[in-house]
Order: C-alpha cells, then structure tokens, then sequence
C-alpha cells in the first residue's frame, strides 16, 4: 500500500512537469472596446433591467433572468480574455510523426522551399511557417488556429479555442436582450 501511494504520487508529479504550459489570460487589441463599451453596455441594461423589469415578477423569472445574465458575462470572458488558439511561429517547418511528403516534388514558396501537399505553409505576413488550418491575424499580429474573425466587441481575434465561447455570447446577448425588453415592456402582476 505503501509503494503504490509513492507510484502514484512521483506518476502525478510526473505528469505535472510534463504539462507543457498553456497560455491562461490574454486581452486582445480591442480590450479598451471590450471594457469600456461592451460590458458597461451589459452591466447597464441589466442593472436597468434589475431595478426596473424585475420588481414585482415571480421568483422563477428572477432566477432565470439572473443566470442568464450571469451566464453572458462569463461567456464574454472567456471569449475576450482567454486564448483563441495562437501558435507559435517557425522558421522552418515542424517535423511530422508521418514522413509521408518525403516523395512529394518540392516547390518555392515565397521565399522558402516546401512540399507542394505539405501540412505546412509559408505565411508572408507572419514571416512564419503555419498548419493548414490557421491563418495570421493582422489585427492581433499573431497565428490563431482556425481563425474566424477579430471582433472589437470581444475585444480579441476569435479562433478555435474561443469559438465555442463567442457562440455562446452571441445567442446569450440575443437571449437576454429580448428578456429585457419583454421585462421592461410588460406590466407586471403586482398583488
């Protein structure tokens, strides 16, 4: 009992010094539209919201108006303070597990040498080998995997690793947006 708690324990130290490290927090170009217009406009028309559409409802639509709302805030978060996806930049293109280019003709590309069929591309404006996959953002200056757009909304360039987060901050704004205005329109059943 006594080894396998050591095993365990040097296997999880193991693992933890393995762990490559992950970019945690990040603010993108537009972090001043992000904090001084998108979540001021939030916290406006729901504080508004708040102290106005919401005395007198029933318990139920409180709660759902304040997850909601709480859920929007977070999604814009992690949407325009979190990673979307960039990469590192190479001189020379990475080396595949599968050597599988190997018989493929070589080609110029710009000022390099690739595969015609390659993984990897060339990419003039990051001065920078890319995967297929990604592109270089000229606004946040950097490569983002599966880069969509930047948005000056979110404050950030959306890419793989936030694309599920900014998804959900566009339904979620939709979402509460019509809640609010159903909330500041409707009289509500006061008894």
């Amino acid at each position: 009992d006594g080894n396998k708690i050591t095993e365990s324990a040097e296997a999880s130290k193991a693992k933890r010094m393995v762990r490559k490290r992950e970019i945690q927090f990040i603010v993108g170009p537009f972090w001043p539209m992000l904090l001084g217009i998108t979540y001021p406009l939030i916290f406006g028309v729901s504080g508004f919201t708040l102290f106005v559409g919401l005395p007198y409802r029933a318990w139920y639509v409180k709660l759902g108006w304040a997850v909601l709302t709480i859920l929007l805030i977070r999604a814009l978060f992690n949407t325009g303070f979190r990673d979307p996806g960039i990469l590192t930049r190479h001189r020379d293109p990475p080396e595949n597990e599968n050597d599988e280019e190997e018989d493929m003709p070589r080609r110029r590309v710009g000022f390099r040498w690739g595969t015609e069929g390659g993984p990897w591309r060339w990419s003039e404006q990051a001065q920078s080998y890319r995967p297929r996959n990604s592109s270089y953002d000229p606004d946040t200056a950097v490569i983002v995997e599966e880069f969509d757009h930047t948005c000056p909304w979110t404050g950030t360039a959306i890419g793989k690793k936030n694309m599920r987060s900014f998804q959900m901050f566009v339904a979620l704004v939709f979402i509460c947006l019509i809640m609010d205005i159903i909330l500041l329109t409707m009289p509500a059943n006061i008894q």
